[in-house]
């Protein structure tokens, strides 16, 4: 069962992200330099073209575009992406995901989206090797407020601990300079 995160907590969350993404680096639209993507994405970019023929990422493709975060991450940089499932977005209340997806709430948006969002190209044979030491913990830095420690339970690949940590389905995405995992919920704010 996915548990949604409250918009108010994430709201003040979003905000205090938002203001850190700003004072590192600025604006999204401009961070790494564009490249012609291509496809057809919702943005044109190789990312939603990509994600945008996973039927499970329908809605994060559309929330990439509507951030216009779609032509930042094909730059030319590489980007481990944690994606949720459509699932994970449908389990927002009705009220919190339409705010999510308003234009005056872009910025929120934004900020939620950096929280998953690590640099570097991370693919899973990567993840096993780092996860197969001792800790078997792997602690990538975000684009967002806090980094994102993942753990192995079992056969399973998790974003944080505990029962309601997002859990990676599925095989990883390759899209262009970008790989893309699929998660189960959404990664919570930092507290």
């Amino acid at each position: 069962m996915l548990h949604a995160v409250p918009f108010r907590k994430l709201s003040l969350a979003l905000v205090a992200v938002t203001i850190l993404g700003a004072c590192q680096g600025g604006d999204t639209d401009a961070a790494a330099g564009a490249k012609d993507g291509g496809g057809s994405g919702s943005d044109g970019t190789v990312l939603t073209s990509a994600i945008g023929d996973t039927p499970e990422l329908s809605i994060s493709s559309k929330l990439i575009g509507t951030a216009q975060l779609g032509t930042a991450l094909d730059g030319q940089g590489s980007y481990t992406i944690f994606l949720p499932v459509d699932d994970a977005w449908k389990a927002l209340e009705a009220a919190d995901r339409a705010a999510i997806e308003s234009e005056e709430n872009r910025s929120q948006l934004v900020a939620l989206l950096r929280q998953h969002i690590a640099p570097g190209y991370v693919v899973a044979a990567d993840l096993d090797k780092g996860l197969s030491n001792k800790n078997r913990t792997v602690t990538l830095t975000t684009m967002g407020a806090a980094p994102i420690a993942l753990h192995r339970d079992g056969e399973n690949i998790t974003l944080g601990q505990g029962k309601d940590a997002p859990k990676i389905v599925g095989a990883p995405i390759v899209a262009g300079n970008d790989v893309v995992y699929r998660i189960d919920r959404l990664i919570p704010p930092p507290n």
